[in-house]
Parts: C-alpha cells; structure tokens; sequence
C-alpha cells in the first residue's frame, strides 16, 4: 500500500497529464455542481473523521453519490486532497466577499473586521485547513500545494482590505500587513483553544483585545505611507 505521501505525489503527477478532452468534459455547469459537492462532503469528512479517516467511500456517502461517480472526478482520495486545499481558499475568499456586500453603509470597517474573525460560516473550513496543514508538515506535495493557496489566499485577502477600506494599496502597508497577520493568528488561536463550554465572555473577551489592537494598527495611514520597498 502507497502511503499517503507518496499518492499525493503519484496523483499531482497523474493530475498533471489527463488529456484536454477529459478536462474539458468536466467542465459543464452540472459537473461543476457534482465537484463541488464532493469537495464539499470532503470537508465534512476531515471534520468527522480527520486526515487520516476520509477516505472515499466515506466522501462518496456524504456527497450523495456513487463511489463511480466521484472516481470519475476524482480517482483516489490524493487527488481529493490536493484539489481540496484550493476549495477551502476558495470558500472563504467567497465568505469574504458576501460578508463585504452585506456591510451596512458607514459601519467603521474595523468593526466589519472584527465580526468576521471566527466567523461560524468559516469554521468547518477552518478545521478542515488545519487537518491539511498538520498532515502537510511529512508530505512534501501536500506541503507545496497548500503554499500556493495560501498565497492565492494572501493575494485576495489583499485585494479584500483594499475594498474594505476603500483605498487601492493600502493592503501593503506595513501597519495592515501586521494587522491581517495579528487577525489570522488569533481567529486560529480563537478556533483552537475556545471550546464551546468556554461561554460567550471568553470569546468577547479575546475579539475587545483584537479591536484596541486593530484600531491601534489600523489607522487608515495613507496608501503610500508605511509601504514595503
């Protein structure tokens, strides 16, 4: 039996040389419907079952499909994997963006921000990309995969800032760079290390933290000030 490392592999450089004509079959809407939702059964399974108890029969059930029709997308469960790692981008950049055109006009998007650390929408991706990254730490293609969409994810989240704030650029400050990490760092802790028995005041508690130190960071510096050269 392959180990999990080397299917990974085995299965990017499989993925690598599928032929136009089978890649272009799958490209209808009701195909990207079907992918999706096996991608998406594949995120309750990490949730379940964690890394190493998804396998395929486990995403075809919770998919609501048969065990053909998700090897016709995806052969092995490496291939769910790696295509995985980009959905959970994906998802939450989509979060993101919904998040954004809901806002109510003249809310102070610091506060905006604050509501969607730890996010309950975002938390079976959370757990789901947290399954990724520890199995990635001996699986070097998983490891490569999850670097690429992370920084797809930075790149977005970038771009997500400057909408946010309504000033091009000023994602790139060093002040908002700090900020977004800060963010990142405490929306993980937050996730896994505040239990549901843990009540409300705990999880208020850290978010009054994160707003005295955003709006400390965040002080709409303007778009040129603080940039990285």
């Amino acid at each position: 039996m392959k180990s999990p490392t080397t299917a990974i592999a085995s299965a990017a450089a499989v993925r690598a040389r599928k032929p136009a004509v089978e890649r272009s079959r799958k490209g209808t809407a009701k195909s990207a419907g079907t992918r999706v939702a096996i991608l998406e059964a594949a995120v309750k399974s990490l949730n379940q079952y964690g890394y190493r108890g998804t396998n395929l029969a486990q995403v075809a059930e919770l998919a609501g499909v048969t065990r053909g029709c998700l090897q016709y997308y995806f052969l092995t469960i490496a291939d769910v994997i790696l295509a995985l790692a980009q959905h959970i981008e994906q998802q939450q950049w989509e979060t993101y963006v919904a998040s954004l055109n809901q806002r109510a006009v003249g809310r102070d998007p610091i506060e905006k921000a604050i509501d969607m650390v730890a996010s309950p929408q975002e938390d079976c991706y959370r757990a789901a990309r947290l399954e990724l990254i520890a199995a990635s730490r001996t699986n070097p293609t998983l490891r490569t995969v999850l670097r690429q969409a992370a920084k797809q994810r930075d790149d977005w989240q970038r771009s997500f800032t400057d909408e946010l704030f309504g000033i091009p650029g000023i994602a790139d400050t060093d002040r908002f760079r700090g900020a977004r990490d800060l963010t990142g760092i405490i929306d993980e802790w937050m996730f896994l290390h505040v239990f549901p028995d843990d009540g409300a005041s705990r999880i208020e508690g850290v978010r009054e933290a994160l707003r005295v130190a955003l709006h400390a960071l965040w002080s709409r510096p303007t778009k040129t000030a603080g940039r990285r050269k």
